[in-house]
């Protein structure tokens, strides 16, 4: 009795801040889109500030700061969705859905080079209503801009893969998104984007599911991504602590990388982050089966992901060194992820073809070739001269010199990627720190070696767990307000209408001072260690 009355007590208070914060976002009603930016401004500032005072106050004094972040996690998810029921529920922008559930759904006919074309011949077909004003598309298999005539030419070669009854069908759901996006963005956006890109791995997922689900009822497909995301926020509170779980959901509600696409109006764009923390959860709780099938799954599903496996190899190699011989753990570990690997590759292949795999790599290579103003990374710091507006931008040689450039100064950015992880791995084997304390470093090298869409980097949720584990320390409180710095750039900087490309790079700049700082502490903590993996 006295225990459930204690634990009565220590969560009254949260959960009247949250009851408070609900009510008050009800009160306050629907908002528009700028406005949310604006808040998620504000509420990732008083994030540095709770995590100022949460050092400040007596621990008799915590449960008010618990509270408070309670509140501020709340009030962020609310002001994330604007605080309309009708953007909770709805889909405001069918660009990303188009390019997921068609194309994986066709992806056969289509491969990853015909979906402009197809779409285009579609409604070429029927008087071209939606696109007869466009001028250039791009086109995917070269990734160069085209007159939309030669779209159209490449589109009837397209049709003779298709039988009649998957045209039609193809038609039918194409012209369905077609008919929701703005004539500006078809023009503008949609068809001179660079289409669609998931491995078949993916599609392996996504596809099926899109292939049984007609295209009117595509929104009950975008939920499932709310659903994942609800599940890794459950997971890291259950592995990490409350504090840690509310921490990781105010970041990922204020978080910049969740501008596009918004999380409910997508298809299973966030499965490979909700699956990559969920693994990261695990590996900490030293579940290293499960933890290898989910960081496996994040893995071939985005690719990428791939790079925080070099946190286990260290932890792996020295736990052999200190043994002589495999634990068993990281054998259950290689092993999972070997049968994820193959039942994932395999099954792609079974049913997409081995030459499916292969056309993907090629497409994603021309993929991460290309640069715009909405990449992240060491990179376009590189190149930036301080341009604030397109003008400027074009002032100074336009995106096009960027990407050049970018593409000119990869070879040396990838060199100072291994260095980074033979730094990683150097600083694992001194320290002794376990995987779990290695894993979140790889943000890291993929800072340097790639520029992926700022969207990718809400992977930085596992910074916020690793953080999140050791407010107790200042130097990790003192980390985790910079990555809330980071956002409160970006949305200032995008209220203030400051071009996508500044916004994102003033972003990058803030998360390489935050990576400076962690590599100099990594630094540091080496120097005084006296553990060697021996």
């Amino acid at each position: 009795m006295e225990n459930a009355q204690a634990s009565f007590r220590r969560w009254l208070l949260p959960a009247g801040a949250a009851a408070i914060a609900a009510i008050a976002g009800l009160v306050l009603g629907p908002i528009g889109r700028d406005d949310s930016h604006l808040g998620r401004a504000v509420l990732a500032a008083l994030a540095v500030l709770l995590l100022a005072l949460r050092a400040a106050v007596p621990a008799q004094l915590r449960r008010g700061c618990h509270a408070a972040l309670v509140a501020l996690a709340v009030t962020g998810w609310l002001n994330y969705y604007q605080f309309d029921a009708r953007v909770v529920g709805g889909i405001n922008d069918y660009t990303d859905v188009a390019y997921y559930y068609t194309n994986s759904k066709y992806l056969d006919e289509l491969g990853y080079d015909g979906l402009y074309a197809g779409m285009l011949l579609c409604d070429d077909e029927r008087g071209a209503p939606r696109t007869r004003h466009i001028a250039t598309i791009r086109d995917l298999r070269n990734d160069q801009l085209i007159r939309t005539a030669e779209g159209v030419l490449h589109g009837r070669v397209l049709k003779r893969s298709f039988t009649p009854e998957r045209w039609d069908a193809f038609c039918h759901d194409s012209v369905f998104f077609l008919d929701r996006i703005g004539k500006k963005s078809l023009a503008e956006n949609f068809f001179v984007d660079h289409g669609y890109n998931p491995p078949p791995t993916w599609t392996l997922f996504g596809g099926n599911l899109a292939a049984r689900v007609a295209v009117e009822q595509v929104v009950w497909v975008c939920r499932v991504d709310m659903l994942l995301i609800a599940a890794m926020l459950g997971v890291i509170g259950w592995a990490f602590g409350t504090e840690v779980g509310l921490w990781a959901s105010l970041f990922y509600a204020v978080t910049f990388s969740g501008r596009w696409p918004i999380l409910g109006m997508a298809i299973l764009r966030f499965d490979w982050v909700a699956a990559l923390a969920v693994g990261y959860a695990l590996y900490y709780r030293q579940r290293l089966g499960t933890a290898a099938a989910m960081m496996a799954f994040a893995a071939w599903n985005r690719v990428f992901p791939a790079i925080f496996f070099w946190g286990w190899l260290v932890d792996a190699v020295r736990a052999t060194a200190r043994e002589g011989r495999i634990p068993r753990p990281h054998l259950r570990f290689v092993a999972v992820a070997t049968l994820v690997s193959a039942l994932m590759v395999g099954g792609a292949a079974l049913q997409y073809g081995p030459q499916t795999l292969a056309d993907s790599a090629h497409h994603l290579r021309l993929h991460n070739q290309s640069f715009s103003s909405h990449r992240v990374g060491l990179a376009a710091v590189m190149v930036y001269r301080g341009e604030t507006t397109r003008e400027e931008i074009n002032q100074h040689g336009g995106m096009s010199l960027k990407e050049r450039q970018v593409q000119a100064m990869m070879p040396w950015l990838r060199g100072l990627a291994v260095l980074l992880l033979a730094f990683i791995a150097a600083y694992g084997w001194k320290t002794g720190k376990p995987g779990y304390e290695l894993i979140p470093l790889l943000v890291l090298p993929l800072y340097c070696a790639t520029t992926p869409q700022v969207n990718y980097y809400n992977f930085r949720v596992l910074l916020v767990c690793w953080h999140g584990l050791h407010l107790d320390r200042r130097s990790h409180r003192w980390m985790l307000a910079l990555l809330f710095v980071v956002e409160v750039v970006a949305q200032t900087s995008h209220v203030a209408g400051l071009d996508r490309y500044t916004v994102n790079t003033w972003s990058s700049i803030v998360l390489g001072v935050y990576l400076l700082v962690l590599a100099s502490w990594m630094g540091m903590e080496m120097k005084r260690s006296p553990i060697t993996a021996s």
